[in-house]
């Protein structure tokens, strides 16, 4: 039966997918380093023209980290909790797929990086908030 201490169990677990989520993503960035010492900061188009297989899980474990969220949107519906808190996470990875995707497909525009960080550790940081919210 699904009841609240099970939802946040689920809640722990999504926050630990966010958290390797957020250390691939710092791996990428290192690797995007590399290659602006490599080609420079005018060659942008060149940063991921070869990239490493960090990326590619990078990239693909984000429509990971959206689905798995929307299932706790679900069971949190199911348990009839306060959805506030789900929404505007869901909200914010929504944003942050857009914001990796802008700089793979637009070439790195100003500020996306730092901003998309930012992003992944405010969601970090409500899923945490969350969990603590929710009622026992």
């Amino acid at each position: 039966m699904l009841n609240i201490k099970l939802l946040k169990r689920i809640v722990i677990i999504s926050m630990f997918i966010m958290l390797i989520q957020i250390l691939l993503g710092l791996k990428v960035r290192e690797f995007i380093d590399v290659k602006i010492d490599l080609y420079g900061f005018e060659n942008k188009n060149m940063w991921l023209s070869n990239p490493e297989i960090n990326f590619f899980i990078h990239r693909s474990f984000s429509i990971f980290i959206f689905i798995s969220n929307a299932f706790l949107f679900y069971l949190a519906r199911k348990v009839k909790t306060n959805l506030t808190w789900i929404k505007f996470i869901l909200i914010l990875i929504i944003i942050e797929i857009i914001a990796g995707a802008s700089m793979y497909y637009f070439e790195f525009p100003i500020l996306s990086q730092p901003i998309h960080l930012l992003i992944a550790i405010i969601i970090f940081g409500l899923q945490f908030y969350w969990y603590l919210i929710l009622d026992d």
